[in-house]
C-alpha cells in the first residue's frame, strides 16, 4: 500500500438531534479525523515517532484505538481478541512494535474494530450497562469522545512533525 486513503468527514449535524444521534455523530467524526491525521501517509511514514523515548506513532494510535473499542465489544456478548494486542508480548496498550509492513492489515483490523463496535450498541439503549460493569453506554460513549479527542490532538503534533501538515 503506498499510502492511506484520506478519507472525507462529515460535519456532526448541527441542527438539534436526539441524544443518540448526537453521541454517534460526535464519535464518528473523531474516529475519521484520526484516519484524516493519517490519510497520504507511507506505512513508513505511519510508524515514524517524533519524541524519544517515547513509543507514540500515527500507526501505534490507530492500533490503539482499535483495542479501545472494545469498551463497544462487550455488548455483543462474543469474546474479544483485543486485535492488536495479542501479536505484540508485552503490550497493554497496542502503542509498541509498529510495523510499516503490518500497516494495511492494522488499517483493516481498525475498520473490523469500528463496524463491530456499532454492530455490537447497535438499538442498546444508553442507560444499559454490561453484566459486571458499573459503566453505562453512555458513559463509554463519553470516554470514547474523549479518548479520541486526546489522541487526535497528539496525532495532530505526530503529522506535523512527519510532513508539516497541521490543521483539522
Amino acid at each position: 500500500m503506498p499510502t492511506w486513503i484520506t478519507p472525507a468527514r462529515p460535519e456532526p449535524a448541527s441542527s438539534p438531534v436526539d441524544e443518540r444521534a448526537a453521541l454517534d455523530d460526535r464519535l464518528d467524526y473523531q474516529r475519521t479525523t484520526l484516519l484524516l491525521k493519517c490519510g497520504g501517509l507511507t506505512p513508513e511514514q505511519l510508524v515514524q515517532q517524533s519524541v524519544p523515548p517515547s513509543n507514540l506513532s500515527l500507526l501505534g494510535l490507530v492500533r490503539h484505538l482499535s483495542g479501545v473499542e472494545a469498551w463497544f465489544h462487550s455488548y455483543d456478548g462474543q469474546p474479544d481478541h483485543m486485535f492488536f494486542w495479542n501479536y505484540v508480548p508485552g503490550s497493554t496498550d497496542g502503542f509498541g512494535e509498529v510495523s510499516a509492513d503490518r500497516a494495511t492489515d492494522d488499517l483493516a483490523s481498525y475498520h473490523a474494530s469500528v463496524e463491530r463496535s456499532r454492530a455490537a450498541v447497535q438499538g442498546r439503549d444508553l442507560s444499559e450497562a454490561v453484566s459486571g460493569e458499573e459503566h453505562t453506554l453512555r458513559w463509554i460513549y463519553l470516554h470514547m469522545i474523549e479518548e479520541y479527542a486526546r489522541h487526535n490532538g497528539h496525532a495532530d503534533l505526530l503529522r506535523e512533525h512527519i510532513d508539516g501538515a497541521t490543521g483539522e
